[in-house]
């Protein structure tokens, strides 16, 4: 287990880079190469319902801090160990048993400010020295390595060699983060958490959760990753004023979206048995009825699915979030005209709907609502949705719209992580004759990933 509040991911760094070297143009380039890395692990995850809310979440914290929504990027990341990190450039990550593991939004808001105060507050610039040696993508793949290995997982040949090599001698000292660093981070963090509306207790409360949770320490887990202050110090000083704070009242929002989570990531077995538990328990327990249901259609399982997605439904009848997955369990069981009904009872606002009614339009055969859908879908907000620009990319390039359909797969390439894929559909893009709207687009990214290949391979 890694968890930034504690040992943050929120990087110190080596002694072979100048402070006074980092512009800010530099650390956007770092967090948007390890940003591609990561995304080509697979490790994202692509749901919409569950990315509204969590942008909802983000965006106060945004505000509290002072800064533009949108201005950093947020993403849940699926992996068992709790944690949550920052790269330089404004890219901050939370693993889904981290979601789980909390209690409420207020927990989730803390960790989140927690970790903007690590970039706004510069500290990876802090620590930085100018070295030819270490190039943006370099250092990219070198956290990239960090993250893989704290999962347990084969960091790849450069991660191996960065963390078993001569750089790698120095990676104990990065991951050391300083108390200093930490202090400031968790003041700062607390007056965001604060001025976006929640309240302070919540970050004890989630900083207590963590420091309870520490014995599922991976034995695979490299030692590095464990060298740090430790959290309950802080607790027993900086948050000792809310030890004995009331517990906060139930949060039915946030519970919902922690059983969304759970229900589209966790263990199979676990998940089944929570859910499987609190139905036991309580009949008429509609977000674990639902729940069940998406582990079902996981499962493929549609029929159950649809059962017990109907059954939440039933009790819930108004929640757009059951109607968008009970539209797309029904495409799923090729029922396109049950589908475009539940998509339309969603609502508009509903992303998911927006792409599963686009996609049951054009099942139908009504191909003006779904190219208008399609395009809705894709720009309707800020989150990238992989799977959105992927079915509208097949769909313009099969109604004979080859430009727009090969720029949206660039796109769906691009935030995917396949780089060789997303240059090949941006330069089909420069040929196409429908491709004007998009060529300049596509000229800066072809170079700007071109460019990227070119210093992985150094």
């Amino acid at each position: 287990m890694v968890f930034s509040l504690c040992f943050s991911l929120a990087l110190p760094w080596p002694a072979l880079l100048r402070a006074e070297s980092v512009t800010p143009g530099k650390e956007r380039e770092i967090g948007e190469r390890f940003h591609m890395k990561m995304a080509a692990t697979g490790a994202i995850v692509d749901d919409p319902i569950a990315n509204q809310y969590y942008r909802r979440v983000t965006d106060r914290i945004m505000k509290g801090a002072g800064l533009k929504a949108g201005q950093y990027h947020f993403y849940i990341i699926n992996s068992d160990g709790i944690n949550a990190f920052a790269v330089p450039g404004g890219y901050i990550y939370m693993h889904t048993e981290t979601i789980i593991s909390l209690e409420n939004e207020g927990q989730l808001a803390s960790i989140l400010g927690h970790e903007a105060a690590h970039i706004t507050s510069r500290h990876y610039a802090r620590r930085m020295e100018a070295s030819s040696a270490l190039s943006a993508g370099y250092i990219a793949s070198m956290l990239l390595g960090v993250f893989i290995a704290s999962r347990g997982g084969n960091a790849g040949p450069l991660g191996q060699a960065v963390i078993m090599g001569g750089t790698g001698a120095t990676i104990s000292a990065m991951l050391a983060n300083s108390r200093e660093d930490e202090a400031e981070a968790d003041a700062k963090g607390r007056q965001y958490l604060t001025k976006a509306g929640y309240q302070a207790r919540d970050m004890y409360g989630a900083f207590k959760i963590m420091a309870d949770r520490t014995f599922q320490v991976s034995p695979q887990s490299a030692n590095y990753l464990t060298t740090h202050p430790a959290l309950t110090s802080r607790l027993a000083t900086t948050f000792k004023d809310y030890e004995n704070a009331p517990p906060a009242p139930q949060d039915q929002r946030y519970l919902a979206f922690r059983d969304r989570i759970l229900a589209l990531t966790g263990q199979a077995d676990r998940v089944r048995n929570i859910f499987t538990k609190r139905i036991n328990g309580n009949k008429n327990d509609h977000s674990a009825l639902h729940g069940l249901g998406l582990l079902l259609a996981r499962q493929q399982n549609l029929t159950e699915a649809d059962r017990r997605m109907t059954q939440a439904l039933a009790l819930d009848p108004d929640n757009r979030e059951y109607l968008a997955d009970l539209g797309d369990l029904a495409l799923r069981r090729r029922k396109a005209d049950d589908a475009r009904k539940y998509f339309e009872k969603a609502g508009p606002d509903n992303r998911q709907s927006v792409l599963g009614l686009a996609r049951a339009s054009e099942l139908l055969g009504d191909n003006q609502r779904a190219a208008g859908l399609y395009e809705r879908a894709v720009d309707m907000d800020q989150t990238p949705y992989p799977e959105a620009l992927e079915l509208a990319g097949r769909f313009f390039g099969k109604i004979g719209q080859m430009g727009r359909g090969h720029y949206y797969m660039a796109r769906y390439f691009n935030d995917v992580g396949n780089l060789d894929k997303a240059i090949f559909h941006y330069q089909e893009v420069e040929k196409q004759p429908d491709g004007g709207r998009y060529r300049a687009i596509a000229a800066r990214e072809i170079k700007f990933l071109s460019d990227m290949k070119k210093e992985d391979k150094k």
